[in-house]
């Protein structure tokens, strides 16, 4: 297939099928959802042993007892040698026991592992429907099914991979670091072995780009030539000699589009909003990209899309009004059917929230009132508007899907975001103020939360069915698609609370203090 073709390919199906893609890049989102279940249970598991052991109230106590100007310098900077031999200090220290360092460091450990893992089965599934999407295929069927049959040799290419990369830069960190002990052992030898491992570091460079190179296809060589780990390395190796012209052009292309979200989350990220660039790479990018490498790689293979999942060329301002009254049919249905759900994820917020409260009541803090609430983000806060609306319906779509992982991450999702407002009531001090920031946005940003911590726990009861055998993959398929729609549905509602957050909360608490 030209490259042409395969352009046209790509973005015909990302605008004629979205649905029909997206929510398998939605399911991606839920890997770090997942993953960070276990260092956020191993970090409850330390406070439990800290609490037990009395760790807690000797710090509350030191903390009482230290005087904060006798920790401070001749220029009011903090002193490190009057913070050494403070009774601070020792209570710090005295938190960190053996088993303390060993719960967090495995907990962290295991929780990175879980990511690489599910990344690569999503990156497998993903795979999967975009090359059934290509082919006319029910796609998230495709993807369920062939992330199941594919994950050994995607993790495997995953692990190969990221070894590889830590292989390679451990050696050129082993070069520098033996450079850097003979320069100081010896000055003049030391210059000519640093000039010769700085050299070295262009070689480093080309071979983390050589090892990219290698993988790029492999993906694609095991979905569609049906290969294992070593097999798909080889299917990518033999199509980059066999196309090096198609090769070289999807490379010049990624890493131009690449390029071009980089500037534009740097221009973001100065206005404030760097998590658009997030939304638009997950939404676009990924799947475009993914759509162009693997109709390269198909080389031909297409046929007319499924009329029952595809927008059949309508155009588009209709399919935008029609998926408008989708999502938002969708939010009411499901919102109206699950109110269990709903009552169950609010009390789960609510519990974090008095446990993060009371949990940190011996450390309040003297929080002075701001002279202007009105003006805490400018007049004219677009950029953190933009920040706080992505940043929390990617929050809302990572507690969703990650449901199905038996509804386990929701919930501690739930309990830690709860935790981090009564964290921070409780070291605020001054209820009156975290109420007059808080509350306003909060009457509509916590249901909509509420709702996608509902929709984590609906996709729970799907995925355990799916787990025992009692519904199929195009079951799971079309609650997929519905958490699809009730997420776009919900990015409507969070778009309003940021509103109310960024531009009315600062104003109606200066009018309240």
């Amino acid at each position: 297939m030209k490259v042409t073709d395969a352009l046209d390919g790509a973005l015909s199906t990302l605008v004629e099928r979205p649905v029909a893609i997206l929510p398998a890049y939605l399911i991606g989102q839920s890997a770090g959802t997942v993953a960070r279940t276990v260092p956020l249970l191993g970090l409850f598991v330390v406070y439990l042993l800290a609490l037990s052991r009395g760790r807690i109230d000797a710090l509350e106590d030191a903390l009482e007892e230290t005087d904060p100007t006798l920790l401070r310098g001749e220029e009011g900077a903090i002193d490190p040698e009057a913070v050494a031999t403070s009774e601070l200090d020792a209570a710090v220290r005295n938190l960190f026991t053996p088993d303390v360092v060993a719960v967090l460091v495995l907990s962290v450990a295991v929780g990175l592992a879980a990511f690489v893992l599910l990344e690569a089965v999503i990156h497998a599934g993903r795979v999967h429907t975009v090359y059934a999407a290509l082919q006319g295929r029910r796609p998230l069927e495709a993807g369920i099914t062939g992330a199941v049959r594919d994950a050994r040799p995607f993790v495997g290419l995953r692990i190969l991979e990221y070894g590889l990369y830590l292989l390679v830069t451990a050696i050129y960190g082993l070069v520098v670091f033996l450079a850097s002990v003979i320069y100081a052992a010896d000055e003049g030898i030391g210059l000519f072995v640093a000039a010769g491992a700085a050299l070295l570091a262009p070689v480093w460079l080309f071979a983390l780009l050589a090892i990219a190179a290698v993988f790029v296809f492999a993906p694609q060589a095991v979905v569609i030539d049906g290969r294992g780990t070593f097999g798909g390395l080889k299917g990518s190796l033999g199509f980059v000699r066999r196309r090096p012209g198609a090769f070289v052009v999807y490379v010049v292309i990624a890493f131009g589009i690449a390029g071009a979200v980089g500037v534009l989350s740097a221009v973001l990220a100065v206005l404030g909003g760097a998590q658009v660039a997030s939304v638009l790479t997950l939404l676009a990018v990924s799947p475009f990209l993914h759509l162009l490498k693997t109709g390269i790689y198909a080389d031909g293979e297409r046929i007319d899309p499924d009329p029952l999942l595809s927008g059949a060329r309508r155009p588009v301002l209709a399919r935008v009004r029609d998926g408008w009254r989708t999502s938002l049919s969708s939010l009411w249905t499901f919102t109206r059917r699950t109110p269990g759900l709903i009552a169950l994820s609010l009390a789960l917020f609510g519990l974090g929230t008095v446990g993060g409260y009371y949990a940190v009541g011996g450390f309040a803090l003297e929080t002075p009132l701001p002279e202007d609430p009105s003006a805490a983000f400018g007049p004219f806060p677009i950029g953190t508007f933009a920040l706080i609306a992505a940043n929390n319906w990617l929050v809302a779509v990572g507690q969703s899907y990650a449901g199905l992982a038996f509804g386990v991450p929701t919930a501690v999702n739930l309990l830690f975001n709860g935790a981090l407002v009564g964290l921070i009531s409780g070291l605020s001090g001054d209820l009156l103020l975290v109420a007059a920031l808080v509350v306003p946005h909060a009457l509509i940003e916590v249901p909509a939360l509420a709702i996608s911590g509902a929709l984590g726990f609906h996709l729970a009861r799907v995925g355990w069915r799916r787990f025992r055998g009692r519904s199929d993959d195009a079951a799971l398929a079309s609650e997929l698609r519905l958490a699809f729609w009730v997420l776009v549905g919900l990015a409507v509602v969070f778009v309003i609370a940021a509103f109310v957050e960024a531009f009315l909360t600062p104003r109606i608490a200066g009018w309240l203090l």
